[in-house]
């Protein structure tokens, strides 16, 4: 799908901690906020630049293999030579069982989160990429879960510590967005230390939220995975919960 897809919940991050702005490339949209004194105009144009550039991977792997854009399960890796962002997708859908694309946004987020670090020396950074985010920070940060319509809405998050992070905390949903979803939550929350990882785990564990009678079940299978940190899911007016990362409440 192109074009825009407004995301307002966006209006609620950042603050003056924060130097944030926008890089769209394609489908690619991203949201990159840094730590205001480390903030240089030239990261715009370098953002957009690695955007365009793990776009232009992707879309070189996709012609010599066609099934990694349209498979909704896990394809075999490749022999050969196969750029690491594309690698790291197919190894993350292989633990989660989904197809390779469902840890595109989670994995770019990632890769363009590094590269800022590398290249600018910064040392507070957030990057989302359609709900999907991967971040580094020096002092405290909490993120909250968009659920959409769900009286639960921005009332649950995680505190993000120096001690955890770089970390990437990625949520799909079956009722917010244009991605496909086989599932119904309003928003499943997976943190990881791999952006392609918690992407691919997000997906997987919304798919198999039916109605709110499956939340809890759901929530028990995915801490059993040993490289989840955190999971939150939301359906209407319930929630489960559990991991590592501290949990905090909002009025």
């Amino acid at each position: 799908m192109t074009g825009y897809e407004p995301r307002f919940y966006r209006d609620s991050m950042g603050g003056a901690r924060w130097k944030s702005f926008r890089t769209v490339h394609l489908e690619t949209d991203l949201w990159i906020a840094v730590g205001a004194a480390c903030y240089r105009p030239e990261m715009e144009s370098y953002a957009l630049t690695r955007a365009k550039y793990y776009r232009s991977l992707l879309d070189s792997h996709i012609r010599l293999f066609p099934a990694f854009l349209t498979s909704l399960t896990p394809l075999p890796l490749p022999s050969g030579d196969i750029p690491e962002l594309i690698r790291e997708m197919y190894i993350s859908t292989g633990k989660s069982g989904t197809g390779p694309m469902s840890a595109v946004a989670g994995g770019v987020a990632e890769y363009i989160c590094n590269d800022i670090c590398t290249g600018f020396q910064v040392k507070e950074i957030i990057v989302e990429n359609g709900g999907d985010i991967f971040m580094k920070v020096e002092s405290p940060a909490v993120i909250s879960v968009y659920a959409g319509d769900s009286p639960l809405s921005e009332k649950i998050g995680i505190e993000i510590t120096p001690e955890i992070s770089p970390v990437s905390v990625c949520c799909s949903s079956g009722t917010i967005g244009h991605s496909l979803s086989f599932g119904t939550a309003d928003a499943c929350m997976i943190a990881c230390r791999s952006g392609a990882q918690a992407d691919a785990y997000a997906t997987a564990f919304c798919n198999l939220v039916k109605t709110s009678g499956d939340i809890n079940a759901v929530t028990e299978n995915a801490l059993q995975k040993e490289d989840i940190l955190s999971v939150i899911i939301i359906k209407d007016d319930k929630v489960g919960m559990g991991g590592t990362i501290e949990v905090k409440l909002s009025p």
